[in-house]
C-alpha cells in the first residue's frame, strides 16, 4: 500500500509540473485568501504562538455521507505545515498541526494575550482527487459516484480549488513512458516544491455485507507524506440512489441501443425512435432516428422523442451537445426532468429549442439557457405519475433527458430527425 501511495504521489506531482509549463505563477496568485476564521490564543512565546481554531462547518448537502467526508477533508486539510497564513494582517508560518490546534511562528515577536481571539486568513488550497477504487463489491460505479459527489461538495465549500479529473487523466497518460525518470529521487524532490496543487485525495471503497468501508488518505504534495486519514462505514449509495456523473459518450455504434434509452413505436404509430444503420455524423454509420407523422388533427399534439432514463448527476457540466440532421428544416426540443431531494416523485421539466436542417450540424445547449416547461406544469407531470415542484434546476438530480420535435412547432408533414454523438460538456 505504501509503495502504491508513493507511485500516486510521483505521478500526480509530475502532473502539476506539466500543468505549470507556460504559466506565470506569482505569490499573489498562489495566496487567494478565504474568509476569516476565528482562533483563540493558547500560548505565546516570543515569535511563536499556539492557536485553537474554530473549524468551519459546511452546510448540509443532499447526501449525508458525502457531506461528512467533505467536512473531514476541510478540517484535516485546512492547515498544512509550511504554509503562510495571516493573523490580523501579520504573516505567520504554520509549523505544526494537531487537530484544530496549530503552532505558528512569525518574523517578529508576537504580542497577543493568552485567551484573546484573533482572525486568521487562510489561502485557498488546490486539491486533486484521484479515482477511488472499489476493491471489494459489485458496484464498481460507486467509486466514481463518490468522487464526483465529493468534488462537487468541496467546490461548494469554497475552501478548495479542485483539479479537473479529465485534465489530469490526459496528462497522466503522456507520463507513462517517462515513469523511470520520474522515480529518480532528485526529480521527485524538484516536483515536490511546485504548488499548482497542495493536496491529493485518494483511497478505496470496500463493500462488506450491506455497508461500505471507506478509507481515504489526504497527501501533502509539498512533503510527499500522508497528511491525514479518513475512515468510515456507511450505507453509501444504494443501487436505487446511484447516479451517473460521467460525461456520456453516445455514438450509437454498438449492436444495440443502451437499455437506458426508451425507444420503439409510440402514440399508436405517430412516431418511432430507434437506431439507424445507414448513416451517422462525422462519417460514422449509425445514429438515433426519430420518425414522425405530424399530419392530421392530432399532429400538433405529438411530441416525437427519444428518452434516456438513466439517473444522472450533471452538476459538473455546463451543457449538452450533439449532432442533428432532419429530412427538412425544423425546430427540435431538448429537455430534462429534475427531482426534489425530499421526494423523487416531485419533478420539474426544463426545455430548450434548437434548429435542425438537412445537413448534419453540431448543436450546443447550455443548461443555464433551459426554461421551465409550461406544458409540464399544465398537466404533463400527471402523465409521468409525478407532481411539479419548486422550479429549481437541480442538475445533480436529473431523472431523464430527451431529444425530439413537437408537432405544433413544425409543418404538418411526415419526416425524420437523426441524432448522433451526444456529450455533456464542462
Amino acid at each position: 500500500m505504501k509503495g502504491r501511495l508513493k507511485l500516486i504521489i510521483v505521478i500526480m506531482t509530475a502532473v502539476f509540473v506539466c500543468s505549470c509549463t507556460g504559466i506565470k505563477t506569482t505569490k499573489e496568485a498562489e495566496e487567494s485568501y478565504q474568509l476569516d476564521i476565528t482562533a483563540t490564543v493558547q500560548s505565546v512565546s516570543d515569535r511563536e504562538a499556539v492557536l485553537k481554531v474554530a473549524m468551519p462547518v459546511l452546510k448540509p448537502g443532499v447526501d449525508q455521507t458525502i457531506h461528512d467526508i467533505a467536512q473531514q477533508v476541510v478540517e484535516k486539510g485546512l492547515f498544512i505545515a509550511g504554509i503562510t497564513v495571516d493573523i490580523d494582517t501579520v504573516p505567520v508560518v504554520v509549523r505544526e498541526t494537531h487537530g484544530n490546534v496549530i503552532r505558528v511562528t512569525a518574523e517578529k515577536p508576537l504580542t497577543y494575550a493568552v485567551g484573546s481571539q484573533v482572525a486568521l486568513k487562510i489561502p485557498k488550497k488546490t486539491i486533486a482527487i484521484v479515482d477511488f477504487e472499489v476493491i471489494r463489491g459489485n458496484q464498481k460505479e460507486a467509486g466514481r459516484v463518490t468522487l464526483e459527489g465529493l468534488a462537487s461538495a468541496l467546490i461548494d465549500s469554497g475552501h478548495f480549488n479542485v483539479v479537473e479529473r479529465a485534465k489530469l487523466k490526459s496528462i497522466m497518460s503522456e507520463l507513462e513512458l517517462s515513469m523511470s525518470g520520474l522515480m529518480d529521487e532528485s526529480a521527485s524532490a524538484k516536483t515536490g516544491h511546485l504548488h499548482m496543487a497542495d493536496l491529493i485525495l485518494t483511497g478505496t471503497l470496500a463493500e462488506i455485507k450491506e455497508n461500505w468501508d471507506i478509507n481515504l488518505r489526504i497527501l501533502n504534495v509539498r512533503t510527499g507524506r500522508a497528511l491525514a486519514a479518513i475512515s468510515m462505514r456507511t450505507e453509501l449509495f444504494k443501487p436505487s440512489e446511484m447516479r451517473d456523473a460521467g460525461p456520456m459518450n453516445e455514438d450509437f455504434e454498438e449492436d444495440a441501443a443502451d437499455p437506458s434509452w426508451k425507444i420503439g413505436h409510440k402514440m399508436r404509430g405517430a412516431f418511432h425512435a430507434g437506431l439507424d444503420r445507414t448513416e451517422g455524423a462525422e462519417d460514422s454509420r449509425n445514429s438515433l432516428a426519430i420518425r414522425f407523422n405530424f399530419k392530421g388533427k392530432r399532429g400538433k399534439k405529438i411530441f416525437a422523442k427519444a428518452e434516456n432514463r438513466k439517473k444522472r448527476d450533471l452538476y459538473m457540466y455546463r451543457g449538452v451537445e450533439f449532432f442533428v440532421r432532419a429530412s427538412r428544416p425544423m425546430t427540435g426540443h431538448f429537455y430534462l426532468l429534475t427531482s426534489s431531494p425530499d421526494d423523487p416523485n416531485v419533478m420539474d421539466a426544463w426545455t430548450g429549442e434548437f434548429a435542425a436542417d438537412k445537413e448534419w450540424k453540431l448543436v450546443k445547449i447550455p443548461f443555464e439557457s433551459l426554461t421551465v416547461g409550461r406544458g409540464w406544469i399544465k398537466g404533463g407531470d400527471e402523465k409521468y405519475g409525478a407532481r411539479h415542484g419548486d422550479q429549481i434546476l437541480r442538475l445533480d438530480r436529473v431523472e431523464l433527458f430527451g431529444i425530439g420535435a413537437i408537432g405544433r412547432d413544425n409543418p404538418p408533414v411526415k419526416g425524420q430527425m437523426k441524432i448522433d454523438s451526444i456529450r455533456f460538456y464542462r
